[in-house]
């Protein structure tokens, strides 16, 4: 399967055309377009933007073990390319790879030197609060985006464990479905449940409602700020 798949990549690159078979066309086209993935412009550091969404998904949050086959259906990648990428980082010394009967298991290598800080370096290019910013900033009515709670004392740099679960408080005039949305998406791509807190301007002017008190009184950390 493997030489089929290569085999199809060097047919499409030599001759600048699809194979007439539809499946080799398509898996030529994904090898391909992991090949030529350029950089995320969140930081170039990291080698594609399917490096830093799995070190996302790895790294944030409470700790847990993933299939390969998960991981690609969680990054809406193919596996072919997750599993390059896991191979690639616990050879680095990232991540645990284990093996079991339902496949090989990756997950975070807390042990190694380098889990803290890039840990934080992924929070900060690829965490909650980039995720929101293009989720909840896709909606029109949307004017700011704070994370509060556990993930905002984490962006501010108080030790703790992950948090579970991600926050938002969304100033502006967004439909309960638009925001549901946008929270769904953003909860699909993190792999964590999203909370979003919608209040109107007027409201967050007003300085009446209770529960935005308390929010305010705890640290917030601007996802889209005004």
């Amino acid at each position: 399967m493997r030489s089929n798949l290569l085999g199809s990549a060097a047919d499409f690159r030599r001759n600048g055309r699809p194979s007439r078979r539809p499946v080799d066309a398509h898996l030529a086209q994904l090898f391909l377009r992991d090949l030529r993935a350029s950089a995320p412009p969140q930081l170039p550091i990291f080698r594609s933007r399917l490096q830093g969404e799995l070190l996302a998904r790895l790294l944030l949050g409470p700790e847990r073990e993933h299939t390969m086959l998960d991981l690609a259906v969680m990054l809406r990648s193919d596996l072919g390319s997750v599993v390059g990428e896991v191979e690639r980082l616990a050879r680095a010394g990232l991540l645990t790879l284990r093996r079991t009967a339902a496949g090989r298991l990756a997950a975070r290598d807390t042990a190694s030197p380098l889990h803290e800080p890039l840990a934080r370096l992924v929070m900060l290019t690829f965490g909650p609060a980039a995720v929101a910013a293009e989720e909840f900033g896709a909606l029109p009515g949307v004017r700011q985006v704070h994370l509060f709670g556990a993930w905002a004392e984490r962006y501010e740099g108080t030790p703790g464990d992950p948090p579970g679960d991600v926050e938002l408080l969304v100033i502006g005039t967004v439909a309960p479905e638009e925001a549901f949305d946008a929270a769904q998406e953003t909860a699909a791509r993190l792999g964590l449940p999203v909370h979003p807190v919608v209040r109107s301007q007027a409201e967050l002017d007003a300085d009446a409602d209770p529960f935005l008190r308390e929010i305010r009184t705890g640290p917030l950390v601007a996802v889209l700020p005004g």
